[in-house]
């Protein structure tokens, strides 16, 4: 009996462990595409749409192949913190953010990055001179999105996460008290 329990719980957490990473992967998505967008200045619906949903699916394949809860009960195992205080959540958030910001960040950049390219050869198609125009590189568009990114995901992590996870957790123990 007692290892049916087990293995009950097992399955419970895996669940909620799931259901997680759909809800962590939109939310970071959504909110880190519309930042990015907002913070470029060139804020469009279908670019916010494109960005959204390859993010999410990103976010998706984080979740699933990357240890990430793993990764950061080990190191805050190691560092000696205790689950539930402060300093946990904010170590556990910092690496939820390191494993899931630069990545989505990157491929957010990479993207506005190939329309501004776009962009800029339309124009020079139409008769602008390649000299007016503004040189865009990628690595500066890059760290300068991963600043802002960063700083909103550990926020955005930092918040969302026990929100959700209290929302799971009163939902399924209503469940197993009924």
């Amino acid at each position: 009996m007692e290892n049916n329990q087990k293995t009950a719980f097992a399955e419970q957490q895996r669940k909620i462990g799931k259901i997680m990473c759909i809800l962590m992967g939109v939310s970071l998505s959504f909110f880190l595409s519309l930042i990015g967008l907002l913070s470029s200045g060139h804020f469009e619906i279908k670019a916010w749409i494109l960005s959204f949903v390859l993010s999410t699916a990103l976010s998706f394949l984080i979740g699933l192949c990357l240890p990430v809860r793993k990764t950061s009960l080990a190191v805050c195992a190691s560092l000696g913190l205790k689950e539930r205080t402060l300093p946990f959540h904010c170590m556990d958030s910092l690496i939820s953010d390191i494993f899931y910001t630069p990545l989505i960040t990157l491929l957010m950049v990479a993207l506005a990055f190939m329309g501004a390219k776009r962009g800029i050869a339309e124009a020079v198609s139409h008769g602008a001179s390649a000299d007016s125009l503004p040189q865009i590189q990628f690595l500066p568009m890059f760290l300068h999105g991963l600043l802002i990114s960063m700083i909103a995901g550990f926020v955005l992590i930092f918040v969302l996460q026990p929100l959700f996870l209290k929302i799971l957790l009163r939902k399924n123990l209503k469940k197993s008290a009924d």
